[in-house]
């Protein structure tokens, strides 16, 4: 009888834990496997930011940043954190729906782009890809670039 009791409170403990568990990652299933575009222009093309299930992440300012950024990204308290290879970068995410929020608050920002509190990146569709248009830039549109690069600094 004690042994049968003993397995019914360790089976109704392994049962809480695991609905405890998934409440408090249903953000993070939520992006694995997802990638996000930076709402605004990015550096020459798209600003991405793709999440991988192993909780790695990588993204890309645009097609004019020679600066892939990659690390591990984690959640606790609803903040996604991406943790840079790059100790100097280290950006917070709050998940709304199908957005990724940008959270100043403990964020260093991104190497080229400066983006401010409160901007968003939207969950792509699964048939997004960079066309090669996206890369391809007229010599006004590099110009334009480079002076809003260097405005930023």
């Amino acid at each position: 009888m004690k042994k049968r009791e003993s397995l019914i409170i360790f089976i109704i403990c392994l049962i809480i834990s695991i609905f405890a568990a998934c409440s408090t990652t249903k953000e993070a299933v939520n992006v694995c496997g997802k990638k996000y575009v930076y709402d605004k222009e990015g550096f020459g093309s798209d600003f991405t930011i793709s999440f991988y299930e192993d909780n790695k992440f990588h993204y890309s300012e645009g097609g004019l940043s020679s600066y892939i950024g990659y690390g591990i990204w984690e959640i606790r308290n609803n903040v996604i954190t991406l943790h840079d290879e790059d100790p100097h970068f280290c950006n917070n995410f709050i998940l709304k729906g199908n957005k990724l929020v940008w959270q100043k608050k403990n964020s260093s920002n991104f190497m080229y782009l400066r983006i401010s509190d409160g901007d968003t990146f939207s969950e792509a569709d699964e048939n997004y890809m960079n066309t090669e248009k996206d890369f391809i830039m007229d010599e006004k549109e590099v110009e334009y670039f480079m002076r809003k690069l260097i405005d930023q600094r």
